[in-house]
């Protein structure tokens, strides 16, 4: 009975200890599962400009401080909030542990991290600065998302009145005309031009094609031109003829050329004040001015300046491009080798003058959105008065 009892209980044992290891391995393959999971959203998470800049002074004051750069970015992983840079600046760190610089480790996240600040970090590390380099990509970065927010500040309100505009252009045609169509009929009398275009207009948008509303055609169409101009944009040629054919735009064009300019000396004075040399300043900078026509041009400059040729000869003559007073003061740099203080006065000189343009922009384009707003507003009271007014004349003269 004892033989029988010991048996039982040691071949019970064993099948105890295989049902808790099955557990432990659900729950860690559980657990692998939700970490995926959770990844995976982290990194839909986007990381704004003022991330990266507060990222970049942090790192630059610990390594100041005499902290080690894996240890000073194990500790930015604790104190980020983002959970997407909380796992970029983790596996940063991964990289560095394993070998890797800190600027080859950027490079892998070159969507977040442009080829400008890689390479400053680059020189950063070569020259034994470091610290100092960090806090000017931090500067550099922040003085970049300052300039793109005031463009897009400026661009907002007039975007936004365009889009109200067509919005309510679309609900009149498709629900407002109709009705008062069935009125206009219901006079008997000759329509005018302008309220014919209109119940034209209306008549078609509430027709159908296909068994479809023309109305959803019509937006579907708008949708598909404006994915293929997405698309075309991204292309080489795209890029390259959109922003030549935007610089032609006034008011629009030279605000484009000015930024062009700004983040051009911006880019260059940082590079060369890091240590870079001016050849590959020149070719870093060709990539991170944001400006398909700058890109090429800057690159032209940089295949010169690398066959002996100065950036001033290059850009002499170029007008079109580079005014005559930014070719001067560049000559002047390169003869007294201050390019990065005088390509810095040059940034600060077109960021200001982005400024003022940003504002007297938002000034120009109030009053000129009233105006479309009147005529627009105007046309549509006319074509629908019109009518009403005509058949009050001719009932009271039948009257009389």
């Amino acid at each position: 009975m004892n033989d029988v009892s010991l048996h039982i209980g040691t071949s019970a044992q064993p099948q105890a200890q295989q049902d808790q290891t099955k557990q432990k391995a659900e729950k860690k393959s559980a657990k692998n599962w939700m970490d995926q999971i959770n990844a995976q959203l982290a990194n839909l998470s986007g990381i704004k400009p003022r991330e990266k800049v507060i990222f970049f002074r942090l790192l630059a004051t610990m390594i100041n401080a005499g902290i080690s750069i894996v240890q000073a970015l194990k500790i930015l992983v604790d104190q980020t909030e983002n959970p997407h840079m909380k796992n970029i600046i983790g596996d940063i760190a991964s990289k560095i542990e394993s070998g890797s610089k800190f600027s080859e480790a950027l490079a892998d996240y070159e969507k977040y991290f442009n080829k400008s600040q890689v390479g400053m970090v680059e020189a950063g590390e070569a020259s034994g600065r470091l610290n100092e380099t960090l806090l000017q990509v931090a500067t550099e970065a922040e003085k970049s998302d300052s300039l793109r927010s005031k463009v897009k500040g400026a661009m907002i309100y007039p975007v936004v009145v365009i889009f109200l505009l067509f919005a309510a252009g679309f609900a009149v045609m498709t629900f407002v005309m109709p009705r008062i169509k069935e009125m206009f009929e219901s006079l008997g009398s000759e329509l005018p031009a302008m309220t014919m275009a209109l119940i034209n207009a209306s008549d078609f948008m509430v027709g159908r094609t296909l068994g479809l509303p023309n109305s959803v055609i019509v937006l579907l169409v708008l949708f598909a031109i404006g994915t293929v101009f997405s698309l075309w944009k991204k292309t080489k040629a795209g890029r390259f003829l959109w922003a030549e054919a935007f610089m032609q735009f006034p008011v629009f064009g030279k605000l484009a050329k000015q930024i062009a300019l700004a983040r051009f000396m911006r880019t260059l004075s940082t590079l060369t004040s890091s240590g870079v040399s001016i050849v590959k300043a020149l070719e870093i900078t060709a990539e991170s001015v944001d400006n398909a026509v700058y890109e090429r041009r800057i690159a032209q400059i940089g295949a010169d300046v690398k066959q002996g040729i100065t950036m001033g000869e290059n850009m002499k003559d170029d007008e079109k491009h580079f005014p005559s007073m930014m070719v001067g003061m560049i000559s002047v740099a390169e003869q007294t080798a201050q390019v990065d203080q005088i390509s810095s006065r040059l940034a600060d000189f077109y960021e200001e003058q982005v400024d003022d343009m940003v504002k007297n922009l938002s000034s120009l384009m109030e009053p000129i959105i009233i105006v479309v707003l009147g005529l627009a507003v105007g046309f549509l009271v006319i074509a629908v008065m019109m009518p009403i007014l005509s058949s009050s004349d001719l009932a009271f003269s039948a009257g009389g």
